[in-house]
């Protein structure tokens, strides 16, 4: 990784699962960040505080409950080296630089209120809002960061959340398992906002649902499949991409991982 200021970079956290190697999938995250995003990056592991799990959707239909271990993503303003840190799921694949626009941001904390389905399924159409009472909903996968008091309140603000997550799961009326990271940071991020739609990036988070995969890698292009009611599509995108089928990108048969890690000198 290239060496860089330690008032700007990349942290990327990973903890154990028995099922998907998100040490190998953190390593590829840095890989591409650092060379598209020209940052230092820092790889960390952390230890999970309790085990979670979350059942989801692959393709065919087929339904499994998969080891999620995120718990402790509130501790990255701690762990964090940086003066201003970009904060990346081990899932989120960069590919342009625009992330790296956002360093020197006005503000202190930035998240995705949005999430764009790349394959036009528009399946997070139910994840606008967390509750039935329309609470609006960030997203965790990308958050930019400054050591300031205000970060640090919706950080604390968020480990709060989590420790007392099924009093809120009450308050605002959602499910109290599994853990999700994005309700307690869009409870935490709105709380010290003032229940308002600021601070957030002003693009929608680009996403694969865990319903659809990868199919290659060509050229700097995605090749992906989907499903669009009974049928199965193919499409070509250019782009970041949060890919939640985590093991479409882990598939041997496809070795889209490697062809990803020698995309780039």
């Amino acid at each position: 990784m290239r060496r860089g200021s330690k008032k700007q970079g990349i942290v990327i956290l990973w903890s154990k699962s028995s099922q998907i190697n998100y040490e190998r999938l953190s390593y590829l995250c840095g890989r591409l960040a650092n060379w598209y995003l020209k940052k230092p990056i820092s790889i960390i592991k952390i230890e999970s505080e309790q085990k979670n799990s979350r059942t989801f959707r692959y393709p065919d239909g087929k339904l499994e409950k998969t080891e999620w271990n995120n718990i402790g993503r509130f501790d990255a303003y701690n762990l964090s080296p940086y003066d201003e840190t970009l904060l990346i799921d081990s899932d989120y694949i960069v590919q342009c630089d625009t992330l790296a626009n956002y360093f020197g941001s006005k503000y202190d904390f930035v998240c995705h209120n949005s999430s764009w389905d790349v394959s036009g399924n528009d399946v997070f159409r139910h994840d606008r809002y967390m509750t039935r009472n329309c609470f609006d909903m960030r997203w965790a996968t990308v958050v930019y960061f400054k050591k300031s008091t205000h970060a640090k309140m919706i950080f604390d603000t968020w480990r709060s959340v989590y420790k007392n997550y099924a009093f809120y799961s009450e308050l605002f009326g959602f499910n109290k398992a599994p853990f999700r990271n994005d309700y307690a940071m869009s409870i935490a991020h709105q709380m010290c906002n003032g229940y308002s739609n600021t601070q957030t990036f002003d693009y929608a988070l680009p996403a694969l649902a865990s319903s659809d995969s990868i199919l290659d890698y060509v050229d700097g292009r995605w090749i992906l499949k989907y499903q669009y009611k009974n049928s199965y599509n193919a499409l070509r995108y250019t782009g970041d991409l949060h890919v939640m089928n985590k093991k479409s990108l882990l598939d041997a048969d496809t070795d889209v991982y490697t062809k990803l890690w020698n995309s780039i000198g």
